[in-house]
């Protein structure tokens, strides 16, 4: 997914950029769900063949990378919303994190909440001008 970000990032027709920052459209709807359930699906039966038993943060772990997902696909595509998916899928992982004992992630993760909050506020005003 990062590579076809930065490949449709990097388009251009006469010097100009092709892909701009929009907003959600009832199109992506659809495609959203899809690529959702779909990485869940695959993070589940990952969980699934290597696991005997799922416990309840391997199902929020799976949670948030389906939200993860979107959130790139989103963000690939330069839609305001991939924000939002960002600052959900962080919110839920810091006390995921932490409660794995894993301080250093979880301080990670809220740092990558206060991005996405600003990343969210910058391109916002961009859309608005």
């Amino acid at each position: 997914m990062s590579l076809y970000g930065w490949w449709n990032w990097s388009r251009k027709d006469k010097n100009r950029y092709l892909v701009k920052i929009a907003r959600f459209s009832k199109e992506d709807t659809w495609l959203t769900i899809l690529l959702f359930t779909f990485t869940i699906f695959i993070t589940y039966s990952v969980y699934k063949f290597n696991l005997n038993e799922i416990a309840i943060p391997n199902y929020i772990d799976i949670f948030t990378s389906g939200l993860f997902f979107v959130a790139m696909w989103l963000m690939a595509n330069k839609k305001l919303e991939s924000w939002i998916f960002w600052i959900i899928a962080d919110i839920v992982t810091v006390p995921l994190y932490a409660y794995r004992g894993l301080g250093i992630l979880s301080l990670q993760y809220i740092i990558f909440t206060i991005l996405a909050i600003q990343g969210y506020i910058e391109w916002k005003k961009s859309l608005d001008k």
